[in-house]
């Protein structure tokens, strides 16, 4: 008789979260909302639906070739960057990534910096590793902004906070930045923008 397979305890807490969001009936509100207005918004801008799925084929073959000539195209890509005055580093693990950053950081004494929307820097959990050395790493997109802000990861490659309604995104400023309740979301951007904005003025 075989010994029972063991499932790993990672694969046990990922089926025990899906679980738990699929009985949340605002989270799945807040996704069908979401998706819903990103596929009207998709339909109008690519009305046919054959173009549209050419787009979607070309864009595949694009990739799998970028994929499939990587190496070459990084050297390249290095060689254009230091052509042109930037400073090209290269990491083999996560953690030697986030020691180089670390250093960056350190030589110029910062404490405070912004950084872009990078997939790769939230696999390296970049953010929490520079705050374990003292340092406040900054999300300056939006999206990702409000999940840092609520302690969360993005649930979306595209729209970080896609999971979260304007309520949500109300409660969460009023309560992190102090600023009156609105679900106006044109006035949550701006608040949102006049923040990230003070943000840059302070960051080293």
């Amino acid at each position: 008789m075989n010994a029972p397979q063991r499932i790993p305890a990672i694969e046990l807490d990922f089926k025990g979260r899906a679980h738990n969001a699929l009985g949340d009936d605002q989270l799945r509100r807040n996704f069908r909302t979401a998706m819903d207005s990103l596929m009207t918004k998709r339909a109008a801008s690519f009305s046919d639906a054959d173009e549209r799925e050419r787009l979607r084929e070309m864009g595949n073959h694009i990739r799998a070739r970028a994929l499939s000539k990587l190496p070459e195209l990084l050297e390249r890509l290095e060689a254009n960057l230091t052509r042109n005055g930037v400073k090209v580093h290269w990491a083999e693990t996560v953690e030697e990534a986030n020691q180089i950053v670390l250093q960056i950081a350190q030589a110029r004494q910062a404490k405070q910096v912004i950084k872009g929307k990078s997939m790769v820097s939230e696999e390296m959990e970049m953010n929490h590793f520079l705050e374990g050395h003292g340092i406040e790493s900054l999300e300056s997109d939006m999206g990702e902004y409000i999940v840092q802000l609520d302690n969360e990861k993005p649930s979306h490659i595209i729209m970080p906070a896609i999971h979260k309604n304007a309520g949500q995104v109300a409660s969460l400023f009023t309560d992190k930045l102090g600023v009156d309740y609105t679900k106006d979301v044109d006035q949550l951007i701006q608040i949102g923008r006049r923040t990230l904005r003070q943000k840059f003025f302070e960051a080293d």
